[in-house]
């Protein structure tokens, strides 16, 4: 049975400081019955937050829709075409600083970060239970910022990676006299990395005093799972800094060896696993949602596909078949089978039917397979810590579960004998594909991008290439006017 536990009586405020360049719109907002600046000092009032924080990251603007389709109508093999009027703008790299996109997902990535904040300043004992509730908070507010970073960062900007202009890191809890301004993508890979040990040091502390409980439960961030989220971090910053392949393998490698009960998919079960509204067999972290507790209309679902439910199917395959990426050559992949012809007459399209195919579909946060795809591609990139013949493995697990090639009557798993980067991109494309990573992947390898919206877009031409100003999304108009922050390069 799904759970999900919030207090969700919300009380806010939104102060404005004359000449004190104060972070009023990183909105403080609370989504716990506990107002104020006055600390946390129970067990109850800790857990309360906490469970604030994983509501808020479900909401539209952040991982119940909006972050993850940020990534994948930018992604090569899909964009928005528009059809109501949503996310047209993100597939074009036309947002402007006052677009609601830009700035609703800004503000309510600091609105789980408050959280993450008070959680973490919580004035209780530091019994295992309590710094258990706080390593979930440090670890929250870590994947936050990188959340951010990814979005509002310079990092792919003119060659600058991590002397690149970031964002704000906030750590207080509440904002009225909070002084901000955007730190480097260096200083913020530097933070992201301290809250990730501490949260991870907490976590593992709880888990070894009975504090994370049932191992089945995947729906709160435990121990595996923010080495997973680390791996995932670690792999994003290595684009910029090398040494960080050596902590992608570490980070993943730990996260597989406690994953518990969590397994690959088999290829029997991979479609209708992702049909299923409760915690998939595969999955190290995920954030809950139901029939009565979702994002209906707001869904990935709606984005995603027309289907019979009447949704919007905005974001469609960017390519004429799905052969393009699935060739039958390469044997029968269960993963093809996710994309279909979708609508009728003028709506029908190919698009994603096969992934968030209910809007309370719980959201996919952490999947073993990327985990040990995020090794098999540091082990590739050169990290001195990894292993061959491991990383070899991980890739057959997964694909012998997603092709098999059928000769007279009896079905074959695809293996690998050896592997190179490129066969790492193409199963990592097939196998993450609809769950938020195509663009940073793209980036990650340097592709060019191009869809149709890119190219009616006069300031960026053909495709969008590595170097582009337009990669970095606008810091909210707004932000600027109360905080004068530095807007991106961009957008000045």
């Amino acid at each position: 049975m799904k759970k999900i536990f919030r207090i969700l009586t919300v009380v806010g405020f939104l102060g404005i400081g004359a000449m004190t360049f104060t972070a009023c719109s990183l909105d403080s907002e609370q989504s716990n019955y506990k107002d104020g600046s006055e600390p946390i000092k129970t067990t109850e009032e800790l857990k309360a937050t906490v469970n604030g924080a994983y509501a808020r990251m479900t909401a539209e603007f952040y991982y119940g829709r909006d972050v993850i389709v940020f990534s994948e109508a930018r992604a090569p093999y899909m964009y928005s075409s528009d059809r109501t009027g949503r996310f047209g703008n993100v597939s074009g790299f036309a947002l402007l600083p006052t677009h609601k996109y830009a700035v609703d997902t800004w503000l309510q990535i600091y609105r789980v970060i408050t959280n993450a904040n008070k959680v973490i300043g919580a004035d209780v004992e530091g019994s295992a239970i309590n710094n258990y509730y706080k390593g979930q908070g440090y670890v929250i507010r870590a994947l936050a910022h990188y959340d951010l970073v990814r979005l509002y960062g310079e990092q792919y900007v003119n060659g600058a990676g991590v002397s690149a202009l970031g964002v704000p890191y906030k750590t207080d809890p509440s904002n009225a006299d909070e002084k901000i301004a955007r730190a480097t993508v260096k200083e913020n890979m530097e933070r992201i990395f301290e809250d990730l040990d501490q949260g991870i040091v907490y976590l593992k502390e709880g888990r070894d005093n009975g504090a994370e409980g049932n191992s089945l439960v995947k729906e709160r961030i435990n121990y595996a799972a923010a080495l997973g989220l680390k791996s995932r971090i670690a792999l994003f910053f290595s684009q910029f800094d090398k040494s960080k392949l050596d902590v992608v393998i570490e980070s993943a490698a730990e996260a597989i060896n406690n994953k518990g009960n969590v397994d690959v998919l088999p290829r029997s079960g991979y479609l209708d696993g992702y049909k299923s509204e409760g915690v998939m067999t595969n999955s190290l972290f995920e954030l809950a949602q139901s029939g009565t507790d979702n994002q209906f209309t707001a869904s990935l679902q709606y984005i995603y596909s027309i289907g019979t439910s009447g949704g919007y199917g905005d974001l469609q395959w960017n390519y004429a078949t799905v052969d393009t990426v699935f060739n039958p050559k390469d044997g029968e992949d269960i993963r093809a089978e996710v994309i279909k012809l979708d609508g009728a007459k003028d709506t029908e399209a190919l698009r994603n039917t096969g992934k968030y195919v209910s809007r309370s579909s719980n959201i996919r946060m952490l999947r073993v397979e990327e985990v040990m795809l995020n090794y098999v591609e540091a082990q590739l990139q050169g990290a001195s810590n990894g292993d061959a013949a491991v990383a070899l493995d991980y890739m057959n697990q997964i694909e012998g579960k997603r092709v098999v090639f059928k000769e007279n009557g009896t079905e074959k798993p695809k293996s690998f004998s050896t592997i190179t980067m490129d066969d790492l991109k193409d199963v990592r494309q097939k196998e993450l594909m609809f769950e938020g990573f195509g663009f940073e992947d793209a980036m990650r390898w340097k592709l060019p991008i191009t869809n149709p919206k890119i190219i009616a877009n006069e300031d960026i031409g053909d495709s969008i290439e590595f170097g582009n100003p337009f990669l970095a999304f606008p810091i909210p108009q707004k932000e600027i006017n109360v905080s004068k922050l530095e807007q991106n390069q961009a957008y000045k």
